[in-house]
């Protein structure tokens, strides 16, 4: 509206009562643009103009919190309208094609529109300029459609490898192919291999479905969870059976109602039994523990609480351990019997598991792994873990320490002194075997102890996990043993602890408790009050 529409308003109390009327800081900013260069003169229609600024200051106010609600949640436009922006900017801009896309993604990405969904790449006829989509993504899927309406099983082949790839590479390639219904293809793809029984093809099929369902597990459904247990069932070829597996781990990963519908089909019992089975295969091993431990994840944040608990008991249930202490006997791989002590020390929940990995010979086992295997940061970390877990029974913590486990643990901590996991894991290994036990204790400072914890906080200051373990052992030592504060205080541990609870929000309280213990100073507050107002009298 042009300004010569509007009269004049010349008084600061006219300009004052009309930006009073505003409520919005965007209405403000637009009555003070209008009333900005006023003339001399009153009009007699002031009234009415006031009231016209307002109500235009009002839309204007009101057109702004519409957009800012409908820009909190990501755009969507068609391919046809990022198709025309990027043909503009060729004919009318002058263009080349690269910059014309690009132009076009950023100008659509200030507006907060998601392209996941969009083809963004071309290719030019160089003769008439006419754009094609070129989307490797796009051309992999349409490979595998026509090859399965041709019943063309080397063009499949080559679409589901292709496929493979592109998804291995992005997220957002795989985000795209989940917005071209990619689900629906390969799950008929794996029904129409394994109906014809081509291996090499479902297998290719199961690869290409497990690329795609990384970090959208969610979009596998009942059917899908039914044919794959099956085929866990049926199946016995090595490959085939090691796709399976692995599509059934990322189909469970932070997605609650996958791992309860795997386990009402039956699959546990199904993995516990290809441990068995293929004890000899080290690919299978490893993928069949990585398997069985994401049904003991708790990482579905769309849900309540889940049952990883329960399935722990159910894997257990299965002789699973008798099956890894197996295959860890006989099985030397490092890398796999890596693989074995990190699900075991998923699976030991319950105080009666901790001791039935020790009776069935495995805490044997695995201070022998860590004795052979100490310059092995891997071992040293998962072997660590381990004791950790199994220390939660108060028997098998003087087992470990008759064992010899403290000097293993401590050689560990010294061999990989710079890598924070093992220093964690170390640390709170020597926590869980200190808690409770006095004599316990004892062993850990003779043992030196005391000097790999200071020494695990000195050079990894920034690692919270690392001093929140360090805190928790270091008090854990003194909480029944007072006379081994000193050896402490000694080494150092008081200032590093006192860092720790200034620096690391998560050490704060440890750090308290840890400098108390210590007898050292250190201020208490009082989080809470009771005030008796809800005492209830009789």
């Amino acid at each position: 509206m042009p300004a010569s529409y509007f009269l004049h308003v010349t008084s600061a109390a006219h300009q004052k009562q009309l930006i009073s009327l505003t409520q919005s800081p965007h209405e403000v900013f637009f009555c003070e643009q209008v009333v900005s260069g006023v003339g001399d003169e009153v009009g007699r229609t002031d009234v009415l103009v006031l009231l016209l600024l307002v109500v235009i200051g009002t839309i204007f106010a009101l057109v702004v919190k519409i957009s800012h609600i409908t820009m909190a949640q990501p755009k969507k436009i068609t391919q046809e309208t990022f198709d025309a922006v990027v043909r503009e900017n060729i004919e009318e801009f002058e263009m080349d094609l690269h910059e014309a896309i690009e132009d076009a993604k950023d100008q659509f990405k200030t507006q907060g529109v998601d392209s996941s969904n969009l083809i963004t790449s071309y290719i030019q006829d160089p003769d008439t300029g006419e754009l094609k989509h070129s989307n490797p993504v796009k051309d992999a899927l349409d490979m595998i459609q026509t090859s399965l309406q041709e019943d063309d099983s080397q063009l499949l082949w080559k679409g589901l490898q292709d496929f493979s790839t592109e998804c291995d590479k992005s997220e957002s390639n795989r985000k795209f192919a989940a917005s071209r219904d990619a689900f629906k293809l390969l799950f008929s793809s794996c029904n129409h291999c394994y109906l014809v029984k081509n291996k090499d093809n479902l297998a290719a099929s199961l690869d290409a479905l497990s690329s795609f369902l990384c970090g959208q597990g969610d979009l596998a459904d009942v059917k899908m969870i039914e044919f794959l247990s099956n085929c866990l069932k049926e199946l016995k070829e090595e490959i085939l059976v090691e796709k399976i597996v692995k599509t059934v781990r990322v189909a469970c990963i932070k997605s609650e109602s996958n791992r309860q519908t795997f386990v009402v089909n039956g699959v546990i019992p199904c993995l516990v039994a290809i441990l068995k089975d293929f004890s000899q295969s080290g690919k299978i091993v490893k993928e069949t523990c990585l398997a069985l431990r994401v049904f003991t994840f708790d990482d579905d944040m769309s849900v309540a609480f889940g049952k990883a608990h329960e399935h722990a008991k159910l894997i257990v249930a299965e002789n699973a351990f008798g099956v890894l202490l197996g295959i860890m006997e006989h099985y030397k791989d490092v890398e796999v019997a890596s693989e074995l002590c990190v699900t075991l020390s998923r699976l030991a929940v319950r105080n009666e598991y901790c001791k039935d990995i020790v009776d069935m010979g495995g805490l044997k086992m695995v201070l022998k792994l860590l004795q052979d295997h100490t310059s092995n940061q891997n071992i040293s970390k998962q072997v660590c873990t381990l004791l950790r877990a199994i220390a939660g029974n108060d028997d098998v913590k003087t087992s470990i320490v008759d064992a010899g486990g403290l000097g293993l643990i401590v050689a560990a901590m010294t061999t990989h002194a710079k890598q924070p996991t093992v220093a964690e894991q170390g640390c709170a290994a020597l926590g869980s075997i200190a808690l409770r036990s006095p004599p316990n204790c004892s062993a850990i400072v003779a043992a030196g102890g005391v000097e790999a914890i200071v020494k695990a906080m000195q050079i990894h200051p920034d690692v919270a996990g690392v001093q929140k373990h360090a805190c928790l052992a270091l008090r854990n030592l003194v909480a029944r043993n007072p006379d081994h504060c000193d050896i402490i205080l000694e080494a150092g541990a008081e200032s590093l602890i006192r860092k720790a609870h200034g620096k690391m929000g998560d050490c704060e309280d440890l750090a308290k408790a840890a400098l108390r213990d210590l007898g050292c100073d250190v201020e208490l507050k009082e989080l809470w009050t009771g005030t008796g107002q809800g005492k209830v009298h009789h």
